[in-house]
């Protein structure tokens, strides 16, 4: 026969059968701002997406602001566009801007330009039959010291009047077509800072350069910059990551409003003339 439980033990069961309460995970997590630099969207304002809220939750909280530390968010080209004016180019929100965190000041996160790729879905729509896709890496230094390993791509096409099925392009012209495309992208990264090259990266102004060079060479029907990404970076500058992000002390300035003195001047009215007083004899 099975023995007997006592009371401690009958009330330890019952203790342990009642449900646990569930806690909301979010109210334990800590919120931080992510800020990403001005030069990428210099006509958006704080509300119009220059920032984002972001819940993380660390195992060890005197050590967040490590954990932090390194830590990369993607962010949509068409998240960081003005709302206020449709983009001048076509559509380029299947291109993805990658940052990572540079320094921590209380609940503020800045950022650094650290990467940027197109999405799955645009590549595999490029991709045609009959066609030949051209890949292109180059490792290019900008002139405030980044390194920066950029890959392009290219597709050849069908001329109107052509009647073969294909457009294959030769081997000596795709390896033409390859220098041409190194020596065009390292044009561009090596004449200008990084704040130069994000903007180039947001327009498809480094593609259509390849594609009007190469139009000799054979006749190309997209070209465009796939993948970004940042292999050295100089040392860390507090001074010029503040003026990035255009801060001052770390914080989004506070805009003082003058306040007038309520005190007023005693006597404050007509001065009386020395003419005006009568001397008593």
């Amino acid at each position: 026969m099975p023995k007997a439980q006592s009371a401690a033990q009958k009330a330890k069961a019952k203790k342990g059968m009642r449900k646990k309460k569930m806690a909301d995970p979010f109210l334990k997590k800590d919120w931080y701002v992510i800020k990403v630099p001005k030069y990428v969207n210099p006509n958006s304002g704080a509300e119009e997406g220059a920032s984002w809220r972001v819940g993380f939750s660390p195992a060890n909280k005197s050590r967040a602001k490590k954990a932090i530390e390194d830590r990369t968010f993607v962010v949509n080209l068409g998240d960081l566009q003005n709302e206020a004016k449709s983009n001048n180019f076509d559509d380029l929100n299947f291109k993805k801007f990658k940052f990572i965190t540079q320094d921590t000041f209380g609940k503020l996160i800045l950022t650094q330009f650290h990467g940027m790729e197109i999405t799955r879905d645009k590549r595999c729509s490029l991709i045609r039959k009959w066609h030949s896709m051209m890949e292109c890496f180059c490792d290019a230094k900008t002139n405030d010291g980044y390194t920066l390993r950029v890959k392009a791509l290219a597709f050849t096409k069908k001329q109107n009047t052509q009647i073969k099925k294909n457009c294959y392009a030769k081997r000596t012209q795709m390896k033409t077509i390859r220098a041409r495309m190194r020596e065009i992208i390292k044009n561009h990264v090596s004449s200008t800072d990084l704040k130069g090259v994000v903007k180039k990266l947001s327009t498809p102004e480094i593609g259509q350069d390849i594609r009007k060079s190469c139009q000799l060479t054979f006749p190309l029907k997209t070209c465009l910059i796939e993948k970004v990404k940042v292999m050295k970076r100089p040392k860390k500058d507090t001074a010029k990551l503040l003026e990035m992000h255009d801060l001052s002390i770390g914080f989004d300035p506070i805009k003082e409003v003058a306040e007038e003195d309520d005190d007023v001047e005693v006597g404050s009215g007509a001065e009386e003339e020395p003419g005006d007083v009568e001397e008593e004899e």
